[in-house]
């Protein structure tokens, strides 16, 4: 590198944390449940649960063509080659999970006796069978559990950069006036 850091542009950057905040909500949810709901005086976390998840599938549609269009900055020279195959699966593996777990969801959501809704807006389900929505159902259960370990794996991998290595990685991702 030339000594400078290179950063991601301040969409990249909004979206990434946006998307961020999102879907640790969505995953809270997920795996709270009803528990959760309940825990809350009966606030029907679902319907935001659904909502954030059409909001990042479209999200993620977003950040994928800003992804494509832009060129994202360059690792650390210092990334070891492992680390950066690391990372190029988990962000693939990432962006599969953002638009899949939609649309997992939507097809089961079709298939059961709630409203499908976007904060409110209705939104048409499909017509599905029962043994089409179960599977979506178990798929996407399945995947919960899987994208909250890749979301962890991603902030911890994030930290450790920081605070171990202390290579900038982190930095590149921040907003503000400090994002290119």
């Amino acid at each position: 590198m030339d000594g400078k850091m290179h950063k991601y542009d301040k969409v990249a950057a909004t979206l990434h944390w946006l998307m961020a905040a999102m879907m640790i909500v969505i995953i809270i949810i997920g795996i709270g449940g009803k528990g959760l709901s309940d825990a809350l005086g009966g606030i029907h976390t679902m319907s935001l649960h659904k909502s954030l998840g059409i909001t990042v599938f479209f999200l993620a549609l977003l950040r994928l063509f800003w992804r494509l269009s832009h060129t994202p900055p360059p690792l650390p020279e210092t990334t070891p080659v492992w680390q950066q195959a690391a990372a190029h699966v988990v962000h693939i593996a990432l962006y599969v999970f953002m638009l899949g777990m939609p649309i997992l969801g939507y097809v089961f959501g079709s298939g059961g006796p709630y409203p499908m809704e976007w904060f409110g807006i209705a939104v048409p389900k499909i017509a599905v069978g029962k043994a089409i929505a179960d599977a979506a159902h178990e798929a996407h259960e399945i995947g919960g559990w899987l994208v909250a370990g890749l979301v962890s794996l991603h902030i911890v991998a994030a930290l450790w950069h920081h605070y171990v290595q202390r290579d900038g990685l982190l930095v590149r991702m921040r907003l503000g006036s400090n994002a290119a």
